[in-house]
């Protein structure tokens, strides 16, 4: 997965624009609105589904991302999401997110990844500025 970055923010949908504008100037024909198809889905199926994740990633937890070379998957931004769900459910405003091999400080009530640690720098580091924390 790429790393969008617009307006200092991830931006899947930015990203998802760009790669169907690659993949219709490299030969594809011209047609109507649907004529976008990928896999069987139309664009604006494939569309829909990247607006529902909510979670977005800064400017500084996107460069730690790429330097760390850490890869978030599907799945793991699915587990973001429904982490800051609970963390809101809870009252938390800015949580610690731990999962296998990295760590998130997010700001849940806007899900927004704030920053982001490897496994190897978890162990030696102190969090602070959280409200709580929630371990998938």
């Amino acid at each position: 997965m790429s790393n969008e970055i617009s307006g200092n923010r991830y931006n899947l949908t930015d990203a998802i624009i760009r790669q169907t504008e690659k993949v219709n100037s490299s030969g594809s024909k011209p047609g109507g609105a649907n004529s976008q198809i990928t896999n069987g889905r139309s664009f604006q199926e494939i569309l829909n589904e990247q607006l529902n994740h909510r979670i977005s990633f800064s400017k500084h937890a996107t460069q730690r991302t790429e330097d760390r070379n850490i890869q978030i998957s599907e799945s793991d931004l699915n587990r973001l999401e429904d982490a800051c769900d609970r963390a809101q459910q809870k009252g938390i405003k800015d949580a610690l997110i731990v999962m296998e091999d990295s760590a998130f400080i997010v700001n849940a009530l806007n899900k927004t990844v704030i920053t982001v640690v490897d496994k190897n720098e978890m162990k030696s580091n102190v969090f602070t500025n959280i409200d709580g924390a929630v371990f998938i």
